[in-house]
């Protein structure tokens, strides 16, 4: 028998734990319909050796978040992608003048920088599924007052 000490190990949101069907689930929608959202560029979910769609507790507040501006802000897909692209990834990051001039996620209107294939030389070398601009994607609610606060 296998003793399991809670104490000895730390338990990490970003930890891709959960299997696409236990997450349609929670979430109350179909398997393909996630599917749908990750070929949208909306999800990244973790991908196994074998391929299998692995997705963290993170991805679940996204998913929940993406269902909330369906659902009650009356977005569709392609608004969520707009909006998404409002994040201020050079922000984030954060990006000289310079690599801002010459990134395609700066200068896009509709894409968010991991729906970009062509990107700066950083964002290639990281993973976007751990990128903090992927991770601040579940705060994008919140976007409207991030502007009007930086207006002020």
């Amino acid at each position: 028998m296998i003793s399991y000490n809670s104490r000895n190990y730390e338990f990490s949101s970003l930890e891709p734990t959960y299997a696409i069907g236990l997450v349609s689930k929670k979430i109350g929608v179909s398997p393909e319909t996630l599917r749908l959202y990750e070929r949208k560029g909306l999800l990244l979910p973790y991908r196994t050796k074998t391929g299998r769609r692995l997705f963290s507790q993170t991805d679940v507040e996204w998913l929940s978040c993406i269902r909330k501006l369906i659902l009650h802000d009356k977005l569709n897909l392609a608004g969520i992608s707009r909006l998404l692209a409002l994040i201020p990834c050079w922000d984030i990051k954060p990006c000289t003048e310079e690599e801002r001039r010459n990134c395609p996620a700066y200068l896009s209107k509709d894409q968010v920088c991991w729906q970009i294939l062509e990107t700066s030389q950083d964002c290639k070398d990281a993973t976007c599924r751990d990128c903090d601009v992927y991770l601040s994607s579940k705060n994008i609610a919140d976007l409207k007052l991030h502007y009007k606060l930086k207006q002020k």
